[in-house]
C-alpha cells in the first residue's frame, strides 16, 4: 500500500495484539502505561478516577407505574414489573 510520508499504516491482520492487565483497587489510584507498536507508533494509556462501587440515587418515576400497569397488551410484563417494584423499589 502506498501512502504519503506523514501517514502511519499498520496491518491489523498481522499486528501483534497488545494487552495489559492492571488491577485497580480504589478511585484515587492512577495508572499510566505505554504500548510501543511494531509500526513505531507509541500509544499512551492513562487510567484515573475509576469508580468501582456503584452509586445509586433515587429517581422520580411515578408516571411509569400507571402506563405499565394499565397496558392491556402485556400481562406477563405487568407481572415482571410488579415483581421489580415489590423487590427493588422503595
Amino acid at each position: 500500500m502506498e501512502t504519503s510520508s506523514n501517514v502511519l499504516v499498520e496491518d491489523l491482520m498481522s499486528a501483534r495484539s497488545l494487552e495489559t492487565t492492571y488491577y485497580v483497587t480504589d478511585a484515587t489510584q492512577a495508572y499510566d502505561s505505554f504500548w510501543d507498536r511494531e509500526s513505531g507508533l507509541r500509544v499512551h494509556i492513562g487510567v484515573l478516577n475509576v469508580h468501582l462501587i456503584p452509586e445509586y440515587e433515587d429517581v422520580e418515576h411515578e408516571g411509569d407505574n400507571n402506563y405499565m400497569l394499565t397496558d392491556p397488551n402485556s400481562s406477563e410484563d405487568k407481572s415482571v414489573y410488579r415483581a421489580i417494584m415489590n423487590n427493588f423499589c422503595r
